[in-house]
């Protein structure tokens, strides 16, 4: 006979197995990182991750879940908090939690009954400020608030969602300037997990966009807890190396970012990012104005500088012309004294030249002797000039025009 044994209906089994963990396992605060995050229908699920030391591999991971009426309920509630945070990937919490078993699909699961504030503000705070001390050793705190603003930034990159009131505003503001601006609109969730990687991946499209002078971040007014997506590293060191400056208007007033903190320019709103923009416009215009009225100054200067260029000039040129003329007059009188006077002078220097020429004919000792005059000379041949050079010599030589005679000097003692 074959025995027949006793069995149960799958549900019967894990109704039981529900009932024992209910009633065996307590509910109690545990802590963890939120892995993902997602809401489906009615419900939000959450996956709660232990990590290992500096790794990015989990040594534990949680499913969790709870209603989204709860859930909203719990972010109303967070949001109200003197510093407000939201439920977000990475994020460290410390949950109450209350075992239970899902009994459609035979899973173990714990439901959130509960989460401690004052648990994750610390983390927050302790993960902000490891960021920020990240970002400063790497020296990226102040890398693209070191970059020069241009004079006149007309070619904006903007990073917003187009269908919030923040481009809205911006834009607006922007062409009521009259300036000749131009957009580049690259759309970006500003809330919520997706914040990061769409702001990361809009700053790399508009790398593409080589005419860029400047690059808006802004977002309307979200709520506090919106501002925790700011604080990412990836978005941060994004910011920091992106070759042009950054302008961020995404926060509230008494609220900062970190990504605020490594962008060149903080400002609050969309509308003063906008406002920014048209100041330097305005300064631009300005010191164009004031150029423009300099160079006419300069030019009104340069025009009374040629006058006075153009009568020197001029003055120089009567003056060559008047000099030149006298010099052409002169030397053409001197020209015609030349053709006149070359003759007389030649006249006159042969006039000259026959005097002299009689002179020294005249002075001529031939002639002088042939006219009756003769020379005395000593017995050496030397002409006697005085009667006390001839009284020396015993023999006097005569010289007359036809011969020579020696004659005894009677003078000679």
């Amino acid at each position: 006979m074959i025995e027949v044994k006793s069995s149960y209906s799958l549900s019967s089994y894990l109704s039981s197995v529900q009932r024992l963990i209910k009633n065996q396992v307590p509910a109690v605060w545990v802590h963890g990182t939120v892995a993902s995050l997602q809401e489906r229908g009615n419900v939000v699920y959450i996956n709660l991750a232990e990590y290992e030391e500096n790794s990015v591999s989990s040594k534990a991971t949680l499913g969790l879940v709870v209603f989204a009426s709860q859930y909203a309920s719990l972010c109303r509630r967070l949001s109200e908090l003197p510093i407000p945070f939201q439920i977000k990937k990475d994020l460290k919490i410390k949950v109450l939690l209350e075992a239970d078993f899902y009994i459609p699909q035979g899973k173990f699961q714990c439901k959130i009954i509960d989460i401690d504030t004052t648990f994750t503000i610390g983390e927050i705070a302790i993960t902000r400020e490891k960021i920020w001390k990240m970002l400063v050793k790497e020296n990226l705190h102040r890398m693209n608030g070191e970059l020069p603003m241009p004079m006149l930034p007309l070619n904006i990159g903007l990073i917003t969602s187009e269908s919030s009131a923040a481009y809205k505003d911006f834009t607006s503001t922007i062409r009521a300037s009259g300036y000749a601006f131009s957009i580049t609109t690259i759309s970006a969730k500003m809330q919520g997990q997706n914040t990061e990687a769409d702001i990361v991946e809009a700053l790399g499209n508009l790398r593409k966009y080589n005419e860029l002078d400047v690059v808006c971040i802004i977002r309307g007014g979200g709520s506090k807890t919106d501002l925790v997506f700011f604080d990412s590293y990836a978005l941060c060191k994004a910011v920091a190396i992106f070759p042009l400056p950054v302008l961020t208007g995404i926060g509230h007033e008494i609220d900062e970012s970190l990504l605020d903190k490594v962008a060149h320019t903080h400002l609050i709103t969309p509308t003063d990012c906008a406002n920014f923009l048209i100041a330097r416009a305005d300064t631009a215009l300005q010191r164009l104005q004031t150029i423009s009225y300099e160079f006419a100054n300069l030019m009104q200067l340069f025009a009374r500088e040629r006058d006075k260029l153009t009568y020197k000039s001029l003055q120089i040129s009567n003056t060559c012309t008047k000099r030149l003329a006298n010099e052409k007059e002169r030397l053409a009188r001197n020209l015609l004294g030349l053709r006149r006077g070359a003759p007389k002078i030649m006249d006159y220097q042969k006039q000259t030249l026959k005097l002299l020429e009689e002179k020294t004919k005249a002075a001529n000792p031939e002639i002088q002797l042939k006219r009756g005059y003769t020379i005395t000379k000593n017995k050496n041949g030397n002409i006697l000039r005085s009667a006390k050079e001839a009284a020396k010599t015993p023999v006097l030589k005569t010289v007359f025009s036809d011969g020579e005679i020696d004659l005894l000097n009677s003078l000679y003692v």
